[in-house]
This record gives C-alpha cells, sequence and structure tokens, in this order.
C-alpha cells in the first residue's frame, strides 16, 4: 500500500490576513464618545478599546477607572492593536468632566424601563440616532459598570436609552462585548445617507443649567412640586426638554423668562 506523501508545511505568515470587508470610517465618527462608567476590571477597558478601534471609533472617557488603567498588562494585552487609543484615552472623577462638550448622551441598560426613564431604543435604532446627529454634533455612549450597570440617577441624565435585545431571560454580556454591538451598529449606520441637521443642539451642561435656572425662578414665585419634592421636578422636566432637543437658542429664551421672573420678583419685594 502506498505510502501518502507528505506536504511541505507552511511557513506562518507574519502579516495578518487582509479582511474581506474594509471601509475607511466617516468624518463622523470623530463626534462619537464612548463613556465607561467606573469600570474595575483594566482588562475589560483595554478590550472596549479594541472594539471601538474596530469599528472606527476613537474617543474613550474612563470614569472613574482604575488608576494608570492605559500602561496596566491586562489593558495592553486584551487592547491589541489599540495601544494609541488606551494612551489617548481621558480619565476623569465627575459626570460633568465625562459628558463635557456634549450635545446629547445614550445610555445602555439592560434593566425594563419604567415610566420616569428616558425612552428605550434597541442598539440599532440608538445607531441610527448617533450616525444621524453624529453629523453636526457631538454623542456620547455611556457604558455602566461590570456588576451593576448604571445607576437610576446616571440613567435619567440620558436624554435616551438603549439595549441589546436578547433571547435569554437573562442577558449576559460583558462590557467590551456591549462595546462592540454598539460600536458596529453605530459604524454600519453610518454609511447610510442621513440628513444633514440646522440645529445648533445646546450642550448637556447648558441644557441643565437652565434647568436649574428654571426651578429656582419658579420657586421664586411661589411655585411648590407636587408632594414637595424639587429633585423630582427637576428630573420630569429634564425628561421632557430630552425629547425637544433643544438648541442653544432654545436655551437663552428660557433663560430670559427666568431672568424676567427674577426681575419682577426682585422689584415687588
Amino acid at each position: 500500500m502506498p505510502v501518502p506523501r507528505q506536504l511541505p508545511m507552511r511557513k506562518p505568515t507574519e502579516k495578518h490576513p487582509e479582511p474581506a470587508l474594509t471601509f475607511s470610517p466617516p468624518a463622523s465618527l470623530a463626534n462619537v464618545t464612548v463613556i465607561l462608567v467606573e469600570p474595575a476590571v483594566p482588562g475589560n477597558i483595554g478590550a472596549a478599546a479594541r472594539a471601538m478601534k474596530t469599528m472606527g471609533l476613537a474617543d474613550l472617557v474612563v470614569l472613574n477607572g482604575p488608576a494608570g488603567f492605559a500602561g496596566h498588562p491586562q489593558a495592553v494585552m486584551m487592547g491589541h492593536g489599540a495601544g494609541d487609543l488606551l494612551a489617548r484615552a481621558r480619565a476623569v472623577t465627575t459626570w460633568a468632566d465625562a459628558t463635557a462638550g456634549l450635545h446629547r448622551l445614550i445610555g445602555t441598560t439592560h434593566r425594563k424601563r419604567r415610566a420616569q426613564f428616558p425612552q428605550m431604543m434597541t442598539a440599532r435604532q440608538a445607531a441610527a440616532q448617533v450616525a444621524e446627529l453624529s453629523q453636526h454634533h457631538r454623542v456620547g455612549v455611556v457604558f455602566g459598570r461590570e456588576e451593576t450597570g448604571l445607576t437610576d440617577a446616571e440613567l435619567r441624565q440620558c436624554h435616551d436609552l438603549a439595549s441589546v435585545p436578547s433571547a435569554a431571560a437573562h442577558p449576559s454580556l460583558n462590557l467590551a462585548q456591549a462595546v462592540m454591538l454598539f460600536a458596529y451598529e453605530i459604524f454600519l449606520a453610518s454609511f447610510g445617507e442621513v440628513p444633514t441637521l440646522p440645529l445648533k443642539l445646546a450642550t448637556v451642561a447648558e441644557v441643565e443649567n437652565m434647568l436649574q435656572h428654571l426651578s429656582r425662578s419658579l420657586a421664586k414665585i411661589g411655585f411648590r412640586p407636587h408632594q414637595g419634592d424639587a429633585e423630582s421636578f427637576v428630573r420630569s422636566l429634564r425628561r421632557l426638554f430630552s425629547r425637544a432637543a433643544l438648541e442653544k437658542r432654545d436655551c437663552n429664551v428660557l433663560h430670559r423668562i427666568c431672568q424676567q421672573i427674577d426681575y419682577y420678583v426682585a422689584r415687588e419685594r
């Protein structure tokens, strides 16, 4: 019986095989920021950075993450090929710093939506919104802690909520998987034909300043929220205005109304 001839083993190539489909990332992706809130494991930050780079996202903000995460061996290993993105990642300690300059926030969660929370979308629906808004505005996609996700207070600070549909009753996505799924949907949606937006949206900080001014002015004329819960009233206002996509000039108009109330109250006293 003839012995089969052994073929020589091919030497492994040092180069990665060329991917089947590659696209240059649209310029609008530069306006998309990924915010990781209190990630506990440096390796998860590295894996999230790798997912971002694969899908053309480059702006990473880490809120209260592990000290020195960018150079941690786990982050470097899990973030293979995304070292530059990790090195540029901004480490911040407050929500205000994490969201500074952003016009729209989309919070990610697997929690079932309740009435007091913003509108819930699928990851794909959220990606379509991000693709449209990022043409002219800066959008933040917020991811929560590995174990507990985003708090109720953090979710209420977001304009919209998004979740990944799953077949399981108890979905289990780790942080990097969630970042990859959202980044993939955003990447694909950004190639569609999206209309240009003439809007000049107010930043998160500008809307928040207006809400606080409105609350103070209403208090001066004796307005009392239901059951005296001023913070709950401000949350209701925030939810209301988040549906309106306020422009800077809208905030200015509301500030002017509040200033007139303030002036009238001061004059009568």
